[in-house]
């Protein structure tokens, strides 16, 4: 749930960030599509609904007659369920936007077990320059993968409880000496699959930093292993996790005492780095080092990267360089994408 909230959190950021007030509020009917504003949104709603894999992508604002409207939808129009500009929104979505409208971020206590699978559903207020709000975004997630490992863990979490119930004192005394072991106090912060350095560690050395040494030598990088769904679909979920591993071992080669990775999650990777001022030849290699090992598939798999460097006037915390590093690497994702797109064509 943390991982798709922090998704739909870093998209709504974007889609904000991108938005012009003036144009958004002159889209009212389906003529409107021919202008400017409406091209420029539906565009942008478009690429980010496709590069993030999401279900649906929309805005909405309070018409005059105080109904609620659809504004730029992020589907094709030739999708069977594509809304235009000025359509009513469905009854069982109004009171979620209406509190999106009153400047509220509705967020899910949990993924919603649908009749089109398991989504997980997110509503954000827009506004202008002035903070006012204007219009509210509707984001959906499928979410079948997360729901399916909810359920795994869960019967795990039972299963795992009916054996401890029957663990002697003796056993409950030696599985305490092998947790106060270094090495599996080791394997508590590393990732499995890759080796590299987990979620937990990354949080653990975010809170160390603060406390240890001064922000201002601090830039954080963002990895994302673009078309990543793609090649698992492709060519199957074994060439999919080499490529996860390839690209851990690449990142792993950057380390020094300057530079720290970590697998964030799935296919995303975090660089922490130390007074690297330019660390674009890093970058470089990095994506260079990574096309290499994928130049022989028939997937155009990428390393999308962004980075930041933490900045007193922009940021209050790591997490605030680490979202504006997240901004940046789905500015690199698009590029590669109209990259790939002039390739094709």
């Amino acid at each position: 749930m943390n991982t798709l909230t922090h998704r739909v959190n870093t998209i709504h950021n974007y889609i904000e960030h991108h938005l012009t007030a003036d144009g958004f509020l002159e889209i009212n009917t389906k003529e409107d599509m021919a202008k400017d504003s409406y091209q420029t949104l539906k565009k942008t709603l478009e690429n980010v609904r496709e590069l993030c894999d999401l279900q649906y992508l929309y805005t909405a604002k309070k018409a005059p007659n105080g109904s609620l409207v659809y504004v730029v939808d992020g589907l094709s129009e030739n999708a069977e369920d594509f809304r235009y500009p000025g359509d009513l929104i469905e009854p069982e979505i109004q009171q979620e936007l209406r509190n999106a409208l009153n400047g509220e971020v509705i967020l899910p206590d949990k993924i919603l077990d649908t009749d089109w699978g398991n989504i997980f559903i997110a509503y954000y207020p827009l506004h202008d320059d002035n903070g006012n709000v204007v219009g509210a975004l509707g984001i959906e997630i499928p979410a079948d993968m997360e729901a399916t490992a909810v359920k795994k863990l869960s019967r795990a979490a039972f299963l795992s409880s009916l054996f401890f119930c029957m663990i002697t004192f003796v056993a409950s005394l030696f599985i305490f000496r092998r947790i106060s072991n270094p090495l599996y106090r080791d394997m508590a912060n590393t990732d499995f699959m890759t080796k590299l350095k987990n979620r937990n560690s990354y949080e653990t050395d975010k809170d160390n930093w603060i406390a240890r040494k001064p922000l201002s030598t601090l830039t954080v990088a963002v990895i994302d292993l673009n078309n990543l769904k793609l090649a698992n679909d492709c060519l199957g979920h074994d060439i999919g996790d080499n490529c996860i591993m390839n690209a851990a071992k690449i990142l792993r080669k950057l380390e020094n005492h300057n530079i720290t990775a970590y697998r964030y999650g799935g296919d995303e990777f975090i660089l922490l780095m130390e007074n690297i001022t330019d660390p674009e030849d890093i970058i470089t290699k990095a994506k260079e080092d990574f096309q290499k090992t994928v130049s022989h598939l028939d997937v155009p798999l990428a390393l999308a990267i962004g980075y930041a460097h933490f900045d007193p006037a922009l940021d209050s915390t790591i997490s605030d360089t680490q979202k504006r590093a997240d901004e940046n690497m789905y500015q690199d994702k698009l590029k590669i994408k109209a990259s790939e797109q002039h390739a094709d064509s």
